[in-house]
């Protein structure tokens, strides 16, 4: 059964919310789409190659810290 996921985006100096999430089987498969998403934004432009000290964070709809992943 499908569970809803939300991501947010932090850096040192903020944090970006993505309030709506993504449904997914499980938490593998949410931060796979997450990864998928960031390499199109950087493949767009929207992110930059080196992101530094950016990271992503894969959270439960309740908002429990699930995963942490580094994108630099």
């Amino acid at each position: 059964m499908p569970q809803r996921f939300h991501f947010r985006l932090v850096s040192p100096e903020e944090a970006i919310e993505d309030p709506i999430g993504a449904e997914a089987e499980d938490v593998e498969e949410a931060q796979a789409e997450a990864v998928a998403a960031i390499e199109e934004l950087r493949t767009q432009g929207e992110l930059p190659e080196d992101a530094g000290e950016w990271h992503l964070e894969v959270r439960s709809a309740s908002g429990v810290l699930l995963r942490t992943v580094q994108l630099a």
